[in-house]
């Protein structure tokens, strides 16, 4: 399979992953932080024309109405009601077929927030100009965080450095660990509340970057470090570190301004739901992101009642890599038990529930620098390709739907491609649109 292409197709048999058992989806509720898209909040309704059946008749004079009695009273007030519902119920359907709830779901560190910010991009009135500047700070701690962990690699991987004269410049980054953690953000303009600060001007966060970068520039272009860069699947590095690291030098400009391909890398962890809306070819999407942490998941299900359509995001990257919360435990096997869980809710049978294999260049790269499907799925007997591995990994997925006529669209995705994300936003509301249709008893 062409990894730049998307893919569509029905699940298969019901299977349960190996792992813990399913995640328990309670509900409890978390405040929503509302965000600027292309409307702040969702357009009023239209008016209708409004027959009130009897109470309609008004220019004929008292007494040349005939007489009704109660009995015919009461038909004509029955008639006038179930005119009335049909109208609500006409206006309400035409309401639905024009506006769709979507969520996006899925373990962290699987791209939903990327979808979220591809959307904006695409369909936001201001596209991503409202977070630029705050983006500024975000990619210099990316950085930063990018080099601190391969230097902690170094010692995990027992990889020694090239360049003897580099272990200050090692030492200068490992002695941030403690002031970086401050610096852990959560949400754009937001740091985490959990974690004190002493310093919260964005101004000290970028001087502390430009100290840094004369370190950052002699460890990345050291072999050492590029060697941990390769092999080190589990040192959690941020699928960009390569792309920040390689353009130290243009994000240390004065003058620097994130581009829409920098937001797009930038990593920003979500640790509350928020709600977007956005119109897609005419209709309102209102569209909820939430938390992939195991901790926050108790939040999502309040948002589950009538929801037209799920994105569920799984990182095909993640084979090869453990849970940040526990070392134990397969990202990649842990996402299927999460599935499992999503896919067979009793409040998602009619719908529309689209999968989406992310981060295939990531995957392809990984697969590239030799890291073996089989040393983490014993089961696996193919070849280390990606047509094959990429068949494997997403079959796993479609078996844990109990309910084999379940259909359940796949989109293999690179989420920071906009070209590619354009194609499939415009698939996606095609399906949602067609499901709606279907649970109207118009299609």
């Amino acid at each position: 399979m062409d990894p730049s292409t998307g893919a569509s197709g029905p699940n298969s048999s019901s299977t349960a992953s190996s792992g813990t058992g399913p995640i328990s989806l309670t509900s409890n509720s978390i405040p929503i932080n509302s965000s600027n898209a292309i409307n702040n909040s969702p357009p009023q309704s239209g008016s209708a024309p409004h027959v009130s059946g009897a109470h309609s008749i008004s220019a004929a004079q008292p007494h040349s109405l005939p007489k009704m009695d109660r009995s015919e009273m009461r038909k004509a007030k029955a008639v006038s009601d179930a005119i009335d519902k049909a109208l609500r119920a006409d206006k309400e359907r035409l309401q639905k077929e024009r506006s769709a709830k979507l969520l996006i779901l899925g373990p962290s560190e699987t791209g939903k927030t990327t979808v979220l910010k591809q959307l904006k991009l695409l369909y936001g009135r201001k596209g991503l100009d409202v977070e630029r500047q705050t983006y500024r700070r975000v990619v210099h701690l990316n950085a930063m965080k990018a080099i601190q962990a391969l230097s902690y690699g170094l010692q995990k991987c027992n990889i020694p450095l090239e360049k003897s004269e580099n272990i200050v410049h090692l030492e200068t980054v490992m002695r941030l660990e403690t002031t970086l953690k401050r610096y852990s953000i959560t949400s754009i303009g937001f740091t985490n509340p959990a974690i004190p600060r002493k310093i919260t001007d964005a101004k000290a966060e970028t001087d502390m970057f430009l100290d840094m970068v004369p370190a950052i520039k002699a460890l990345w272009a050291d072999d050492g470090i590029q060697e941990c860069y390769r092999v080190g699947s589990n040192i959690n590095l941020q699928d960009s570190a390569q792309y920040f690291l390689d353009s130290v030098d243009r994000i240390a400009e004065p003058d620097y301004v994130p581009t829409d391909d920098d937001i797009l890398q930038a990593r920003v962890r979500t640790l509350a739901v928020s709600e977007h809306y956005f119109n897609i070819d005419s209709v309102l999407y209102k569209i909820y992101d939430v938390g992939g942490q195991k901790s926050l998941r108790k939040y999502w299900a309040p948002y589950f009642d009538d929801v037209d359509g799920i994105i569920f995001m799984a990182a095909l990257s993640s084979f090869d890599q453990c849970c940040e919360e526990d070392e134990r435990m397969n990202r990649m096997k842990e996402c299927v038990v999460l599935f499992n869980s999503v896919a067979n809710h009793k409040l998602f049978a009619d719908t529309a529930f689209i999968l989406f294999m992310n981060k295939i260049d990531v995957f392809q790269r990984k697969l590239d620098s030799g890291s073996l499907v089989k040393t983490h799925f014993s089961e696996y007997d193919g070849p280390n390709d990606y047509a094959t591995a990429s068949a494997f990994l997403h079959s796993r997925f479609l078996q844990q739907c109990k309910d084999t006529a379940k259909q359940i669209y796949t989109h293999f995705t690179h989420a920071t491609d906009t070209n590619q994300m354009r194609v499939i936003v415009v698939a996606v509301n095609s399906i949602v649109q067609r499901m709606n249709l279907r649970s109207s008893g118009l299609l």
